[in-house]
């Protein structure tokens, strides 16, 4: 796959709410300079809205957003059918969501024929095992030592990502739509495709950016905490203030820890490209977190 110009990261929500301290986004230009934090874009819709613009510009972005584009496969058969793909589960979530804003997506998680997958609140459901819920790419990312992913059924309380992750699909859905081979969602799409693309968006983990750095589980909070992390993906200080946000110190990660792993050559290493572990379902259905796998080198 062609490298890019410059890495977006994006820490995401699934907040009812329109505009929320949640939603982060940054920046980081190939090179070595100090990712930055894009202010004023605190909702899923100013997300599409940047999106749609940069699409439009002869420069190449990857985007990673903190959302599942795609979850278990066995589960996306009783909901969507035998042999489905990602594109029939984005558009059965946005069929059933479309009469709400900002790509939420409580129409799809709430309808009776889908509600009994999610864990909706209260006691953990008997059914609820994580193991088996589990989609590839996050059973890589545990075999990898980068973090254990809440689960995408998962949509209660504090780290609802199933919210937010049907809304990233939503959205994607909404994008391609609109923008057709401009923008490719990886890994679903080929890699012609993505090399054809100017923006390729694919789901990251931060995560596994501060467990790469030996930061560990603990959240980064400041500017000063910020700054000890970024000399390992070879990134400039930043000169944030020290007010700003765990999401905020995600996004800027992300920005940093992609562009890291892209590297600087024309192509981006075949791992990323072609990680281990990545099944057949990965590419038709279920997603694939960027940068899992790539340390047994392609297959």
């Amino acid at each position: 796959m062609k490298n890019f110009d410059f890495f977006i990261g994006i820490d995401w929500s699934g907040s009812r709410a329109f505009t929320t301290k949640s939603i982060s986004v940054a920046l980081a230009p190939q090179g070595k300079g100090a990712p930055q934090l894009l202010s004023g874009l605190r909702s899923r819709t100013a997300i599409a809205d940047l999106l749609s613009t940069l699409v439009q510009m002869d420069k190449r972005f990857l985007v990673g957003i903190d959302a599942n584009f795609g979850y278990a496969s066995h589960v996306g058969e009783k909901h969507f059918g035998r042999g489905y793909t990602y594109w029939d589960q984005w558009k059965t979530v946005d069929d059933h969501s479309e009469d709400e804003s900002n790509y939420y997506a409580e129409g799809f998680w709430s309808h009776k024929k889908f509600q009994d997958s999610f864990w909706h609140g209260g006691m953990k459901p008997d059914w609820f095992k994580a193991d088996d819920l589990r989609r590839a790419t996050e059973s890589q990312c545990i075999q990898d030592g980068y973090g254990h992913p809440e689960s995408p059924f998962k949509i209660c309380y504090t780290k609802q990502v199933g919210k937010g992750g049907l809304a990233a699909q939503r959205l994607a859905y909404d994008l391609k739509n609109k923008w057709h081979n401009k923008i490719a969602i990886w890994p679903f799409a080929e890699n012609d495709a993505c090399d054809k693309a100017t923006l390729v968006m694919t789901e990251i983990y931060p995560r596994q950016f501060l467990m790469r750095c030996g930061h560990g589980t603990k959240k980064v909070k400041t500017a000063e905490q910020l700054n000890d992390i970024l000399p390992y993906f070879n990134a400039a200080p930043v000169t944030e203030n020290e007010t700003i946000s765990d999401h905020d110190t995600d996004a800027l990660v992300s920005a940093a820890g992609l562009r890291y792993l892209c590297g600087m050559k024309k192509s981006i290493p075949r791992q990323l490209s072609h990680p281990e572990g990545m099944t057949a379902d990965a590419r038709r259905c279920e997603g694939w977190i960027f940068g899992v796998g790539d340390q047994g080198g392609a297959p």
